[in-house]
Parts: C-alpha cells; sequence; structure tokens
C-alpha cells in the first residue's frame, strides 16, 4: 500500500514542517526542520512560503538588467538549495510548477519568459492577495541568515525579502520592505 501523504489534509493558513536548511548557525547540531505557511490549496496542491528568510542570497550575482528567468536566485533555488533542503521522499512531493512573470503592474517593466519550477519567488500579485496586511508579511531572520549578513531592521528585528516581479528598471526586482509593505 503507499504511504498516506502527511501534508493531504493541509488547510490555508497551516504552518507545516517540510525539508530542512541550516537556522540556528550551529552547523553541528544539523539542519533545523523549514517551517512553512500554506498560502492556498487547490487541485490536490499547496502553495507555501517559508516562515522565516533563511538566507542571504543576491537576486542575481552580477547587477545587470535581468528578469526572473534567467537570475542567479532561482537557479539556486532549484539546484544548490532544492538538492541540499529535500531528500528524496520530499522532493517527489514537490510540484513543477507553471510560473507566470508578469510585467510590473505599475511601470511595465517586462517580467521576462514564463518558468517551470519546483521553488520559486512569490510575485507582487501573489505578495498581495495572500497576507492579510503589511504587518501579516513581514519577515525575521534565522541565525544563519544574520551570519551570512542579511540585513535585520533595528527597530523590528524584520528583514526585506524578494519577490520575482521586475522593479522600476529591469536591474531592480520588486521587495517586500522591512516594514511588510510592497516595493516596485
Amino acid at each position: 500500500a503507499k504511504a498516506r501523504n502527511p501534508y493531504a489534509d493541509v488547510q490555508v493558513g497551516d504552518v507545516i514542517e517540510f525539508g530542512s536548511y541550516e537556522q540556528d548557525n550551529n552547523e553541528a547540531n544539523g539542519p533545523e526542520p523549514i517551517e512553512w505557511r500554506v498560502l492556498e490549496v487547490s487541485g490536490g496542491s499547496a502553495l507555501v512560503v517559508s516562515e522565516d528568510a533563511l538566507d542571504a542570497r543576491a537576486y542575481n550575482n552580477e547587477w545587470v538588467g535581468i528578469t526572473w528567468a534567467e537570475c542567479t536566485l532561482r537557479r539556486w533555488l532549484n539546484g544548490e538549495f532544492y538538492d541540499r533542503a529535500f531528500n528524496k521522499e520530499e522532493k517527489a512531493l514537490i510540484a513543477l510548477t507553471k510560473v507566470e512573470n508578469a510585467d510590473n503592474p505599475r511601470y511595465g517593466t517586462s517580467g521576462g519568459a514564463d518558468t517551470e519550477d519546483r521553488i520559486f519567488l512569490l510575485s507582487l500579485e501573489e505578495a498581495e492577495r495572500y497576507f492579510e496586511d503589511d504587518e501579516d508579511r513581514r519577515a525575521f531572520p534565522t541565525e544563519y541568515a544574520v551570519a551570512k549578513g542579511i540585513w535585520v531592521w533595528e527597530k523590528t528585528g524584520t528583514v526585506w525579502w524578494w519577490l520575482r516581479s521586475p522593479g522600476l528598471h529591469g536591474n531592480r526586482a520588486a521587495v517586500v520592505f522591512t516594514d511588510g509593505s510592497l516595493g516596485t
């Protein structure tokens, strides 16, 4: 008999543990389970976002006009991160998703080609839709991300995080600021 999917009954708003990644910055005790917030459940799949900022990474390694389809962060998320954070059984549960990369709604900056990804950043539209308000969008870093140089706003202990949508210019991506507001 096939093993029952432990995630079959997840609901929007649930926080689940799935995969593992270094978080307490103590590599001697191994990686910690990653907590994910369920944003949407449809067609037997769930869209989830990590509860914490897990690492400090550039959107792209060079300061050039680039879209999500070509950026180095996409390559890292679907390569090194995917391979490191998930075991064989977990990888089998991660769907290859058709990701729509819309143009920036305010500036018209090109979103580039649509992609197929297992791991992807949220878009501006998704960051707006799936969170109640700015406060709900605020992210806190892990100790590992802090050690990797993530910038933390001292007043709140929060960090800004990348979205896959383009920003004002092709060499800028949209972000969620430390206060949870959307930055285009």
